[in-house]
């Protein structure tokens, strides 16, 4: 029987069971961490919303409340100034200031009330078959056979590693620190600033409460107890830190399975598109799967095009942020 296996159930992971329950394929979502689970305040690009639609979960956002705003301010090597998203003949594009913990659990709850089973446990190894393929994966509740398995497990690289993948690194040892606080500020927001060491993000995620992000070098991390110069009034939630390394795995497609999101290609998230290529990751993966599957598409072919496909986007943005990261003279880019 035809089944796929996901790793993982964040954004990434839930747009590629729903693009894959559409084409009348089960799905297994195997999931480790309990939802609602801690994830960082997330600024949503407006161009996310026509894939949520294409999803049938674009009711979510409006359902959800997040506040909305029009564009960024960007005190990037310069004085702050707005940097509106643009506009079209309906109006001017809106983003999203959505709370991740509540935005994942709306798309996994939206997998699963189409018919994704849910697999709480983690992945411990994987199955080949005995042409070398990806046959499914080994998990703390026994072996779970699969058609294809299509890691969506962040950061981790839960698959690359387990097939002995490469991780190509592609900047300097870069580490984010995010938290939030509580209270009034009458800053401009969203904002981003840059300095000698590093930048800033702040955002109000919903009313008096402020999620900020701040990455450096390694050698200049904030400590436990920082917090942004502007937000020290403000009461503070406990931090955390996480790798955002540029980095890349040599293969993010092969016979059998497919890296998505975090778990194919990390960058800083300067840009703002972590969730946008999560989601398009996945909903590309999962497509090139139903082609194979349904369609009688080459297996090899489908790979093929999505090793290409998602090289040339990273290698892209790695281009463009390391120009933006030159004009601020940050982490050695010039």
């Amino acid at each position: 029987m035809k089944q796929v296996v996901i790793i993982g159930g964040g954004p990434s992971g839930a747009a590629a069971a729903l693009t894959l329950l559409d084409a009348q394929i089960p799905v297994t979502i195997v999931e480790q961490t309990p939802f609602p689970r801690f994830r960082p305040g997330e600024t949503l690009h407006p161009g996310l919303e026509p894939l949520l639609a294409r999803l049938g979960v674009a009711h979510q956002l409006e359902s959800a409340g997040y506040v909305r705003h029009l564009g960024v301010w960007s005190g990037w090597g310069g004085a702050m100034q707005f940097v509106p998203y643009g506009m079209d003949t309906s109006g001017p594009w809106r983003g999203y200031q959505a709370i991740r913990a509540d935005f994942d659990q709306r798309l996994l709850g939206s997998a699963r009330s189409r018919g994704a089973q849910i697999l709480a446990g983690k992945v411990s190894g994987v199955l080949c078959n005995a042409s070398h393929e990806v046959a499914g994966v080994m998990t703390s509740d026994g072996p779970v056979a699969a058609t294809y398995v299509i890691d969506c497990s962040g950061g981790a690289h839960t698959l690359a590693r387990q097939l002995h993948i490469p991780i190509v690194r592609h900047s300097p040892q870069l580490v984010a620190r995010f938290g939030y606080a509580t209270g009034c500020c009458d800053d401009p927001s969203p904002s981003i600033r840059s300095d000698q060491h590093g930048w800033t993000w702040i955002a109000e995620v919903e009313p008096n409460r402020f999620q900020w992000t701040r990455v450096t070098e390694v050698h200049d991390r904030p400590g436990l107890t920082w917090i942004p110069p502007n937000l020290r009034d403000l009461e503070a939630e406990p931090s955390r830190s996480a790798n955002v390394t540029w980095r890349m795995a040599e293969r993010v497609a092969g016979p059998g399975y497919f890296l998505t999101g975090d778990a194919a290609a990390v960058l800083d998230p300067s840009s703002s598109h972590g969730v946008l290529r999560a989601i398009m990751s996945g909903m590309m993966a999962a497509h090139l799967v139903a082609r194979h599957l349904c369609d009688g598409a080459e297996a090899q072919v489908c790979t093929a095009t999505y090793q290409d496909w998602l090289a040339n986007w990273f290698q892209h943005d790695v281009e463009e942020m390391s120009r933006t990261y030159c004009a601020a003279n940050l982490f050695g880019f010039c």
